[in-house]
């Protein structure tokens, strides 16, 4: 019985303490504190487009003569582009002074802009908003895909 009437103190004074302490907020002021917490907008209504691959083939190499643009176009490091063809691909590849990507083997266009698509899909495009302003951060192991409009993070499969 003492320990039912201890257990009954201690809530009724919890029950005054919380009354205390809550505050009744307006659906309005919540929803502007939500609002005021939110990064601001940084898009500016143009319509985002990826480039098509350019793509050459010559002899037993395939070349991407607008890799260099691609690459500035997604605001991706060129490396991280041709790592990502390296592995889907499973071929060697260099980046020449022009700044075109060079394949060893050959490989049409078309199978060029689906893993360019997929690319964008995966570590461009941002899941939650759908905006291409984003950012890929590296946290360890772990890649992690930073939307500059929505301010979401979502991690990605790593391809190194």
């Amino acid at each position: 019985m003492r320990v039912i009437k201890a257990l009954l103190t201690i809530k009724s004074r919890s029950v005054v303490l919380m009354s205390k302490r809550a505050r009744d907020y307006a659906y309005e002021e919540l929803l502007e504190r939500a609002y005021s917490r939110l990064p601001q907008k940084t898009s500016s209504g143009e319509v985002f487009e990826v480039p098509k691959a350019e793509v050459t083939v010559v002899g037993g190499k395939t070349i991407i003569t607008n890799f260099r643009k691609i690459a500035d176009v997604l605001a991706r490091d060129e490396s991280l582009l041709q790592h990502y063809y390296i592995k889907e691909l499973g071929v060697p590849a260099v980046i020449n002074e022009a700044g075109q990507l060079v394949l060893q083997g050959k490989f049409n266009a078309i199978v060029i802009n689906k893993f360019l698509d997929m690319f964008v899909k995966k570590y461009v495009r941002c899941p939650t908003c759908g905006s291409y302003h984003t950012k890929l951060i590296r946290k360890g192991k772990v890649f992690v895909l930073k939307c500059e409009a929505c301010g979401a993070e979502t991690t990605v499969e790593a391809f190194k």
